[in-house]
């Protein structure tokens, strides 16, 4: 029988270091896993060093027999280079004014700003991979949602739309960003409309899109993240220590996160004042971009918050290593009942304590509340933060070998494949072992 075709659009993808190149990476091996042929289609490689930064160990983690196809950004990151031999007199004189009369250029044949030129160079190479080896399904990961208009532009070839994030409203506060009767409302309801399935990372976000689209809410999926196994990984040893390492793997987005609160329970738990001793160090980045501003370098460097250090990015091979170093973990999440976060299902897999300082209205709570070593703040108050961050302290200082053998064996059900793989093979069964293009005349091009 011969092997489906899959056309994957994820426009961060290895070696980029995005945050959403995890999944966008498993999915595509795990399709490949499942007698697929996968074709990615997905940024210039070399764009990404201007912007997101690299990591050459995350292309060791995609599976040699997918073909990887990096094309042109068509201007979409122009905003986000920094190489200054690029900036026209305009853009280093009115930077601003720049800015805005390139965001309305990009918005002429789409409604997203900026990413919208991704379509023309993205279009053209779809077409060109079909014209090669006959598409049977496509697959868009979002954001950018350009990347939903490439899905539709093969005629007669179905397509799946995977949701990382929310479109309509804000995963933070659930505000609606556009209504159904906007340009954007009619555009995302005639892509669901025409959409085979609809995958979403968390329960809350689907039930929202399926209360706002109810008559497609039938092939809505939800089909969350999770954790990779990568070489190393093995349970924790379960040892007392009187001075625990706290560790936190992850872009932290400083803005958005409940930092300050943190820091101020740490100082209550850990400063100079109190007679415990703890680290707590950080990997990562700061920042999607990886721009910082000094002054948040200065809360890590200054020594004002003991035990506190900034070791800088990781890579993905150094994952592994970096759990073993730590005694426990800090999930610190950015405010929202539709946020998971996209580390808690790996924090949960190492079957290390956790200490929750985020929203207890969070989605990751749903995964979190029954793990045996999980230590929440019961609300973001320095006092309840420093509670939560003690009440660690003490087990790992007498820690239960039961209690800790139980968080093991309940982490390892977050392991990735376990989702995506009957996910895949449902979609196996609705296209059928024919090309689903041969039989079919319509063309969505045009919206």
């Amino acid at each position: 029988m011969t092997k489906p075709h899959l056309l994957y659009v994820a426009f961060a993808f290895p070696p980029s270091s995005a945050s959403s190149v995890y999944r966008c990476t498993a999915v595509a091996n795990e399709f490949v896993n499942s007698g697929w042929d996968v074709t990615v289609l997905t940024l210039d490689a070399g764009i990404w060093a201007e912007m997101a930064g690299t990591d050459k160990g995350l292309v060791d983690a995609i599976d040699p027999r997918i073909k990887v196809v990096h094309i042109s950004d068509g201007g979409a990151e122009e905003p986000a280079r920094r190489d200054i031999r690029r900036y026209s007199r305009l853009r280093i004189q009115a930077p601003y004014v720049w800015k805005e009369l390139y965001r309305r250029r990009s918005r002429k044949g789409f409604p997203e700003d900026f990413h919208a030129l991704w379509h023309k160079p993205a279009s053209e190479a779809a077409h060109d991979i079909h014209r090669s080896k006959p598409v049977d399904l496509v697959m868009a990961s979002a954001s950018p949602y350009v990347s939903f208009k490439v899905a539709r532009d093969l005629p007669g070839v179905p397509y799946v739309l995977d949701y990382r994030d929310t479109w309509f409203f804000s995963p933070f506060t659930g505000e609606e960003i556009f209504s159904t009767t906007s340009e954007r409302g009619l555009i995302e309801e005639a892509y669901l409309a025409d959409a085979l399935q609809v995958w979403y990372v968390n329960s809350p976000i689907r039930d929202m899109y399926a209360k706002r689209h109810p008559g497609v809410a039938d092939k809505m999926r939800m089909v969350p993240n999770g954790f990779d196994a990568q070489p190393g990984h093995a349970r924790p040893a379960v040892e007392a220590t009187q001075s625990p390492r706290f560790g936190y793997l992850g872009t932290l987005q400083y803005a958005t996160v409940p930092l300050t609160e943190f820091l101020a329970g740490w100082d209550m738990a850990f400063g100079p004042a109190t007679p415990a001793a703890a680290e707590a160090v950080f990997r990562g980045k700061l920042t999607p971009s990886g721009l910082v501003p000094p002054e948040v370098l200065e809360i890590f460097e200054s020594g004002i918050h003991t035990g506190l250090s900034y070791d800088g990015p990781i890579s993905k091979r150094e994952v592994t290593g970096f759990y073993r170093d730590m005694d426990a973990l800090l999930l610190i999440l950015a405010p929202g009942k539709f946020v998971t976060g996209g580390k808690t299902a790996e924090y949960l897999a190492t079957g290390l304590p956790i200490v929750s300082i985020h929203d207890m209205e969070s989605a990751a709570t749903a995964l979190l509340k029954d793990y045996p070593l999980w230590f929440p703040a019961k609300d973001l108050s320095a006092e309840s933060i420093a509670v939560a961050l003690e009440a660690c302290a003490k087990e790992l200082a007498d820690p239960d070998p039961q209690r800790w053998a139980d968080a093991w064996d309940y982490g390892q059900q977050f392991e990735r494949t376990a989702t995506l793989r009957p996910a895949i093979h449902e979609l196996r069964g609705l296209i059928g072992s024919g090309n689903p293009a041969d039989d079919a005349t319509t063309d969505r091009s045009a919206s």
